[in-house]
């Protein structure tokens, strides 16, 4: 379907992709700015930004602005990332203008009064208490920032202690620099009167005022490596291996994430059949990519025991060094094609994943790219083109580990 792009008064893009066979829409406001944009003193503001935006407006309350949400049969919710801060609603075509005027409350007129940043400040700090007590949940934190050099291994979150610096002046300063037209993008999927809710949106998100500043960041990415190792008494020993990745614009994009779930994507991946099914060394056993504008990391995860982490690492090293000399098989490659054009379809068959994408591609390229043309990167790959890729990323200098457990 056609996507229609417009931009509002103050130059803040609209995407939008009207469905005509389904009565529900997704809207979401994407707000280009997370932990990598935050300076020393800011450490945790952008989470801190996206919970007090739902604490109160000059005309309505925190209650109301979920009730009303609740009362038109709706969801509103947000969430912050590392590059990225999203606030997005899910409502029946006919209620959409409520959710847009509930939006537009909190962007125009939050409070931000002192009383609710003492409350949510406490009620981030025990959400960082919570995830301290999942060994999982500190691995893959602890493991990001000792394996990236950058702000790009920030703690979404922050700490407790960076969280205590944060007033409400620094919070207001950092929505009015970040929180600008320039850093802004709308996408809206689903049944949609075009013209009467691009008016709406024009009428109040149209009057976002805010003026983007430098930063004083430097957002150099470099990959690190060694072993960082964190004594914790835990049943299970934690491992994060680790390689060089690549960014979001990088051309070995695709290769890459096949490379990945040929290793660890899934249970007839390689690492999940040799280390859990052939050998039962570990229960969990997966891979990911943690992928910026500036580089990535490649990360193997597993959960294992004292006795046999080691063994765990050989094997994944040894997976590495056999896809960097051997390449993958023919159906390897398109196996993990076919699981890749399932996902794009399974995403463009809900107005969520329409909305995501749409937003994504626009803050990556200035467009909407055609899903055709992603469909077809991954289908023209080679098994050439993926012994490129891993020469790329599988290299001694860039790997690292972070172990977690009683060791």
């Amino acid at each position: 379907m056609k996507v229609d792009v417009r931009k509002l008064k103050n130059g803040i893009p609209v995407l939008m992709e009207n469905i005509e066979n389904i009565n529900t829409v997704s809207l979401g406001i994407f707000v280009k700015t997370g932990a990598k944009d935050e300076k020393l003193i800011e450490d945790g503001v952008s989470h801190f930004l996206e919970h007090m935006m739902f604490k109160g407006t000059t005309n309505r309350s925190a209650k109301d602005i979920s009730e009303e949400i609740d009362n038109e049969g709706g969801m509103i919710n947000a969430y912050t990332s590392r590059e990225t801060t999203v606030y997005y609603i899910q409502m029946l075509s006919e209620r959409l203008t409520k959710g847009v005027d509930i939006l537009a409350d909190m962007f125009l007129n939050s409070t931000f009064t002192d009383e609710n940043l003492e409350k949510e400040r406490n009620v981030i700090i025990e959400e960082i208490r919570m995830y301290e007590d999942i060994p999982e949940e500190v691995i893959h934190e602890e493991n990001i920032r000792f394996a990236l050099g950058g702000p790009q291994g920030k703690n979404v979150l922050g700490t407790v202690e960076s969280l205590k610096k944060i007033d409400r002046k620094i919070l207001s300063e950092y929505f009015y620099e970040r929180y600008c037209p320039e850093n802004i993008v709308i996408s809206v999927a689903g049944r949609i009167k075009e013209d009467e809710l691009f008016n709406q949106l024009n009428e109040t998100f149209g009057n976002l005022k805010g003026s983007e500043k430098t930063r004083d960041i430097d957002y150099k990415m470099s990959i690190n490596n060694g072993e960082h190792l964190i004594k914790q008494e835990t049943n299970q020993i934690h491992l994060c291996f680790n390689t060089k990745g690549v960014s979001l614009l990088d051309k070995y994009k695709y290769p890459v994430a096949i490379i990945i779930n040929v290793l660890g994507g899934n249970m007839s991946a390689r690492l999940f059949q040799k280390i859990r099914e052939e050998r039962g060394l570990a229960y969990s056993v997966y891979g990911y990519s943690s992928s910026f504008e500036e580089g990535g990391l490649f990360t193997i995860y597993a959960g294992t025991t004292k006795e046999n982490y080691k063994e765990v690492l050989d094997l994944i090293k040894e997976e590495f060094e056999d896809i960097k000399e051997n390449g993958i098989t023919e159906y390897e490659l398109q196996k993990s094609k076919n699981q890749f054009l399932s996902m794009f379809t399974f995403g463009l068959e809900s107005s969520k994943g329409k909305m995501n994408r749409m937003a994504n591609s626009y803050m990556l390229y200035g467009e909407v790219k055609d899903v055709e043309e992603s469909i077809e990167k991954v289908e023209s790959i080679t098994l050439e083109d993926i012994k490129e890729a891993a020469k790329e990323i599988f290299n001694e200098k860039y790997y690292s580990q972070t172990i977690l457990g009683d060791i």
